[in-house]
């Protein structure tokens, strides 16, 4: 028995090398361009996995008195410093805006439901639609928005006044076709003074922004939609599932370069997206998908420059994406010094492979 018991400590320890090994690379990831590593982005999609699996073997090592307690606490050391980006605890977490306050929601609505062919339900479309209503914003910042002429709520007009909106600007991703667009939009109950993209030459827009008049103020929103992995379900499947009829030699290099190929973009557009905030004439407001952890390049960047609604008022992990990757976060609302946030909520609604957020923010 005694000989069993040792086997099984020696196989925890293993793993919680392991998993070290996973938390050192992903804690150092967002410090590291994807350009010159890129695989080093894939860990911190699994930082929140690794940190609760370090804790239980440190919780495993403190009560078999072995002597891995050592290495098992400073791998839990070492992932503290990535805490704040993917854990908070807010008290004080308001709900509702107050005069003057702005409530801006920004959602991934996945063509709501719709497929390419145009076969989908309306009845999601009806469902998100409802629920924006309800939630009563001031700012819907809406990813994969999707319409045809043909839909009950196609005309981004008719949507706009069904939301009491004063204004909405729509980009499409790709030039129309079939009589179905898909893009971003925003929509808004501010007035709207001018508006522009964030686009490369010979690829889609990957985001939008609108000056707003708010208040007194004048304050540049962006919505972004940064490069999808486009990992199709036979992909994911394999990533959680592995089939042993498939070929995991050339499925897992197929995966890779899919997920070094989104890294890469992902990292011009958030360098032009820098470019827009700092000579942006106004305040900015940033939200949207980024398709990427706090852990990550992309994440890294863009708080530096801008303050994560999240991290001054979430409350748990706020996991953003639904789908087989657990406790994943990579929907954001940023804001920079000119603006607080005074409450954050994410939504347990699972019409989307993303959870809405929302956010209440105030000028500071």
């Amino acid at each position: 028995m005694f000989g069993i018991k040792q086997y099984f400590s020696k196989i925890i320890a293993f793993l919680n090398v392991i998993v070290g090994i996973g938390i050192v690379l992903s804690v150092i990831a967002h410090n590291i361009s994807p350009g010159k590593i890129a695989f080093l982005q894939i860990t911190g999609l699994v930082f929140p996995s690794l940190a609760m699996l370090s804790l239980a073997f440190l919780l495993y090592f403190i009560l078999t008195k072995r002597k891995f307690v050592v290495i098992s606490l400073l791998i839990v050391l070492i992932s503290l410093s990535s805490y704040p980006r993917n854990f908070q605890i807010t008290i004080f977490n308001k709900s509702v805006p107050e005069k003057n306050d702005i409530k801006l929601l920004t959602y991934n609505v996945q063509r709501f439901g719709i497929s390419n062919n145009n076969e989908g339900s309306q009845a999601t479309r009806d469902t998100i639609l409802n629920f924006l209503i309800k939630e009563n914003a001031g700012i819907y910042c809406l990813q994969e928005y999707h319409s045809t002429s043909g839909s009950l709520y196609g005309p981004l007009k008719k949507i706009r006044d069904t939301l009491g909106a004063a204004t909405y600007y729509y980009e499409s991703y790709y030039n129309p076709r079939y009589n179905q667009l898909s893009g971003l939009a925003i929509f808004s109950d501010y007035k709207a003074i001018d508006k522009g993209k964030l686009k490369f030459q010979g690829s889609r827009t990957f985001g939008i922004y609108l000056d707003l008049l708010i208040n007194s103020d004048t304050v540049r929103l962006f919505n972004i939609h940064l490069a999808s992995i486009k990992l199709q379900p036979a992909d994911l499947d394999y990533v959680t599932n592995t089939h042993p009829d498939k070929d995991n030699k050339s499925s897992s290099i197929e995966i890779y370069h899919k997920l070094a190929d989104a890294y890469k973009l992902r990292e011009k557009q958030i360098n032009l997206i820098r470019k827009e905030i700092n000579k942006s004439p106004y305040p900015v407001i940033l939200c949207g998908d980024f398709n990427d952890s706090p852990n990550s390049w992309a994440y890294n960047n863009i708080s530096s420059e801008l303050n994560d609604a999240f991290r001054e008022k979430g409350n748990g992990l706020s996991k953003t994406y639904n789908g087989p990757i657990p406790m994943l976060r990579i929907d954001y609302i940023f804001t920079d010094d000119f603006y607080k946030a005074k409450g954050y909520h994410r939504y347990r609604h699972h019409w989307s492979d993303h959870f809405p957020i929302s956010s209440i923010i105030t000028k500071d």
